[in-house]
């Protein structure tokens, strides 16, 4: 069985808006949160007969719309979107999967650790999401004209010159899903964890938000200041993206750089220099960094222990974990995660 919803935003944003709310009333059942101003913020839980979990909604300043999401439907969700200009919207996946198909950008299944940012031009298209396939994510939604006040004094004029002026292919590849670097990858698991009062959740996902923007940008002027354009074919970009998950397979055991290019048949120049371009850091740095936002992730969701978390991530020495975390975080995890109990005490 599936079940089809149509969200249609050239009539306007605000009718936009009411396609999500009627979509999100169909599938799940309104609850406020405790002490929120119910204009800020609102819980669908997901009605048994369409599955189970939860869609948390925060309206943020400049109307911009904060989804949480964290559910598994029991029928195929269909979203058939056809999206004007000047619709904005990030999407980063923490666990899960979804399949995206857009006419002009292609398709992809969007995963863990991926993040889209929509195309800069009209969109038509279908999202589908499976039954019995979690998805936890979080999704900022916005018409693009109000997102200035995240800015700040370097105005969106940054975005534009940016983000905006890449070419169509690296739009494409952006808007189907580049696996994100661990430093943003973790304020998206800042946002999905966060268990502040309400009544002061808001502004901590204002900031966060602002936070994103800032380094989505600062990752990809790094990338293009100094460096050659690297032309990457479909081939190539899909080896390169298997690399990240390579090598968390095999912790204890990481390939050499030659060896890396043997088994993925690509000459090592232009696996040095297309890994750098699509990920914005050199292949061992990216993987460590990546390895320690896994561990933080653990650290907050599983009962683990520190030596269990270091091993599993590769290192065979726990006092080399802590030292590594604790220049990654500017804590120790004990401390990280006494931190999050706090944090959890409403």
């Amino acid at each position: 069985m599936e079940r089809e919803f149509y969200i249609n935003s050239t009539r306007g944003y605000a009718a936009m808006l009411g396609q999500y709310k009627a979509m999100h009333e169909q599938l799940g059942t309104a609850r406020f949160l405790p002490n929120h101003d119910i204009n800020k913020g609102i819980v669908y839980d997901i009605k048994p007969e369409y599955g189970k979990g939860t869609i948390q909604i925060y309206n943020l300043l400049g109307n911009v719309m904060l989804l949480v999401y964290d559910f598994v439907f029991s029928e195929d969700i269909i979203t058939v979107f056809d999206l004007a200009e000047d619709y904005f919207e990030i999407e980063y996946c923490i666990d899960g999967c979804m399949f995206i198909e857009e006419e002009k950008a292609g398709d992809t299944c969007f995963g863990p650790n991926n993040l889209s940012i929509s195309l800069s031009q009209d969109m038509k298209g279908t999202i589908k999401r499976c039954a019995g396939q979690k998805y936890q994510g979080i999704s900022i939604t916005a018409n693009k004209h109000a997102l200035s006040s995240y800015f700040g004094s370097a105005g969106i004029g940054i975005w534009h010159d940016t983000i905006e002026k890449l070419g169509d292919q690296l739009r494409s590849e952006y808007y189907l899903g580049l696996s994100t670097p661990p430093e943003i990858g973790n304020i998206f698991l800042q946002i999905f964890n966060c268990r502040l009062p309400v009544k002061s959740r808001t502004l901590f996902y204002e900031s966060k938000v602002m936070e994103v923007f800032s380094l989505i940008v600062s990752d990809e002027m790094i990338k293009c200041e100094g460096c050659e354009i690297i032309a990457l074919s479909p081939y190539e970009l899909r080896k390169i993206k298997e690399i990240p998950q390579m090598l968390l397979e095999q912790p204890f055991e990481l390939p050499n750089l030659l060896t890396l290019a043997e088994i993925l048949v690509i000459n090592p120049k232009k696996l040095t220099k297309g890994f750098k371009r699509v990920y914005g850091d050199t292949i061992y740095n990216y993987h460590r960094k990546f390895s320690l936002q896994r561990a933080s992730a653990m650290l907050l969701d599983t009962e683990k222990s520190i030596n269990e978390i270091s091993y599993e991530i590769g290192y065979s020495s726990p006092s080399n974990f802590c030292a590594a975390f604790k220049k990654q975080y500017g804590v120790t995890p004990l401390k990280y995660r006494e931190a999050s109990l706090l944090r959890n005490v409403e």
